[in-house]
């Protein structure tokens, strides 16, 4: 009930501090839109009617004219709010229209009739029940001259109807040849015919159409307050609400404690019904940013008319909620957000609804170093800065989730926070689905609403594993390339860079970055010092060696598509004599390829196949991926090898 009355509210104030929101990006159904104008003896007036004056014609493409807007207006009070039968007026529901001025309905209800040959075509004769229900519904007991004009404006249709399909318009066909047709023929199945009684003023049209409003946007009458519908009648909302006839029959459904009439609570009046509606032609219009924030303290904002006023930048291209917030805060007397309701819906699917109290935009301290030495145009890449909460989302999550929680396709940027998860569509499949499914929520808390301890360091760390591991199982060599290399160094990249960010309960966790340069430098002393040994108490060390050890190793792999796959058996290793067996027997099957001596390959077999430890490897797998992804030590040139080679050169 907080959600309906913040929104209610919310209505409100656009309707005082921004009116014309509700007339942004309004759209016209495609087809034909005419008003009919009736004497006072009920004869069609404007008849024959002047394209321009009395009807104008969409094709759902062109720029619209102001007769257009002006049709959207009649368009727009004259629109059901469903297509159930204790919504629409009509029996076959097959007029769109609500209101005793207006009747439209598509081509194809209209048309098919009339090539079987039937006199009166299928929309005429479902006329008398429309009105009579329009009538009913919309217009008072004692408004006795607009009943007169509406049963005068529903005996002249079929006349106005006659007229139309007799309209005809020169066309071009696509030998260059211009034919004549009808219009309708021109028309598509799913194109309009709508008509508009003309004598009515705006105002009336308004009326009318909230009265239908009042009684249609009930979810269900059994609930009312009132038999007879009035504004202060209270009732459930059909906003966000699947209660319906058949919940009072499944009376385990029903709720039977607090404060419940007839099994439901959260009853609101006709009127907010109205706001309510508003609001969801509005999401609809796209004028509404999603997620959507809705401030409660006016003075943490202007108001909330402001947020929408940004949004739509004065008629330019819309901003994102990323940009939106950049605008805000690139205002110097705007460097804190807070206490709001943050609102994700789409299509009608209410996805989130939340108190934020303190929304941090800005982020400190988070960098991705390029730790696995990664190249653009032969330059090493340099140390990237995380500024913002939306730069962390753009570029770090679109990363880890494989381009599927967060797509950026041509610098847009789509998200996957809720929507439906194809994994045919995501690199990884399977895999990175289930890890969008099971964290995009804690991701959307983070990001949205500034809940730091949403992500932990383990999530984070179950993440980054299962995302690297699903690389390396989808490695295939082109062109002597590895498909998934760059991607697994840039995930390491950002594990090991941002291995402290997120919620820990432990207070010694490692700086993961550091750690690694260490892990390096040391490996590289192995390889070439006798005297220099492994800690043996630490188990790092050993994974780190052990995984420079098997790059060298698989690297003397002759098979046809040696891809990075073949590190997953080594990784699956639980214990270190496990591993060391699985190293020893690549050894044996590579020994032909290696020439045997003492140089940096055998310094670091020797150490890591003598290396002892009772820990479980499974919780140390990241050093063994380091170790793997790493520059090579065993490869790399010396410094007299440099020399060398350059006096050689």
């Amino acid at each position: 009930m907080i959600m309906i009355r913040e929104i209610i509210d919310f209505v409100n104030d656009l309707e005082r501090d921004y009116p014309e929101v509700f007339d942004l990006n309004k759209s016209l159904s495609p087809g034909l839109h005419l008003w009919v104008e009736l004497d006072e003896e009920g004869n069609w007036k404007n008849n024959p009617p002047i394209e321009g004056k009395d009807y104008v014609v969409y094709d759902g493409k062109e720029r619209l004219s102001d007769k257009h807007r002006e049709a959207i207006q009649y368009e727009e009070l004259g629109k059901r709010v469903g297509n159930t039968m204790n919504k629409v007026l009509d029996k076959k529901k097959q007029i769109f229209s609500c209101s005793p001025f207006v009747v439209s309905f598509k081509i194809k209800s209209y048309s098919n009739d009339k090539i079987e040959g039937i006199k009166e075509d299928k929309i005429s004769r479902l006329l008398k029940f429309y009105f009579d229900n329009a009538i009913a519904v919309c217009i008072a007991n004692d408004s006795e001259k607009l009943k007169e004009q509406t049963i005068a404006f529903k005996n002249m249709i079929p006349e106005v109807l006659n007229i139309i399909n007799n309209i005809t318009v020169t066309i071009s066909e696509k030998d260059g040849i211009f034919v004549e047709k009808t219009l309708i023929e021109t028309f598509k199945d799913d194109f309009y015919i709508s008509l508009y009684l003309k004598n009515i003023s705006i105002e009336e049209y308004k009326f009318c159409h909230e009265r239908y409003l009042r009684e249609k946007l009930f979810n269900i009458n059994d609930y009312n307050s009132d038999s007879d519908i009035n504004e202060t009648t209270w009732g459930v909302s059909d906003f966000i609400n699947g209660t319906g006839a058949k919940f009072t029959k499944k009376i385990f459904l029903q709720h039977k404690t607090g404060a419940f009439h007839k099994g439901v609570a959260s009853r609101i009046q006709a009127r907010d019904t109205i706001a309510l509606n508003k609001f969801d032609l509005l999401l609809n219009d796209g004028v509404l940013p999603n997620p959507l924030p809705i401030f409660v303290d006016k003075n943490e904002f202007k108001n909330n008319s402001e947020i929408v006023r940004i949004f739509n930048n004065e008629g330019e291209r819309k901003f994102s909620y990323a940009q939106l917030l950049k605008s805000i805060y690139e205002k110097e007397e705007q460097r804190i957000l807070g206490n709001y309701y943050l609102l994700n819906i789409s299509r009608g699917v209410l996805n989130d609804f939340d108190f934020v109290s303190n929304f941090q935009y800005e982020l400190n301290g988070y960098a991705i170093e390029n730790l696995f030495q990664l190249k653009q145009k032969g330059e090493l890449l340099p140390t990237r800065k995380i500024r913002t909460i939306f730069g962390f989302e753009n570029s770090i999550v679109t990363k880890i989730f494989n381009n599927g929680l967060v797509r950026e396709k041509e610098g847009q940027f789509n998200y996957n926070y809720f929507n439906d998860i194809d994994p045919n569509y995501i690199s990884g499949g399977d895999d990175i689905a289930n890890l969008i499914l099971h964290f995009r929520k804690v991701f959307y808390d983070f990001i949205y609403k500034s809940r730091a301890q949403a992500v932990t360091s383990t999530m984070f760390d179950e993440i980054m594993l299962t995302s690297i591991t699903s690389d390396l199982k989808h490695d295939e060599l082109k062109d002597g390339y590895h498909t998934k290399e760059l991607s697994i160094k840039e995930k390491l990249n950002i594990w090991f860079s941002l291995y402290n960010k997120f919620s820990n309960q432990s207070k010694n966790r490692e700086d993961m970055a550091n750690t690694f340069k260490t892990l390096l430098e040391k490996t590289e002393l192995l390889a070439n010092d006798d005297s220099i040994l492994l800690d043996d108490k630490n188990v790092s060390e050993f994974l780190f060696a052990a995984g420079q050890a098997i790059y060298f190793l698989l690297s003397k792999c002759k098979a046809s598509n040696p891809t990075h796959a073949m590190l997953e058996p080594f990784l699956q290793k639980n214990s270190a004599p496990q591993l060391q067996n699985a190293i020893a027997n690549a050894v044996n099957a590579y020994k032909h390829e290696i020439s045997m001596g003492r140089g940096r390959f055998e310094r670091l077999i020797s150490q890591v196949l003598a290396f002892d430890t009772n820990e479980n490897l499974k919780n140390y797998q990241r050093y063994l991926l380091a170790g793997y992804f790493a520059p090579s030590v065993i490869y790399k040139s010396s410094k007299k090898e440099e020399q060398s080679e350059a006096i050689n050169n």
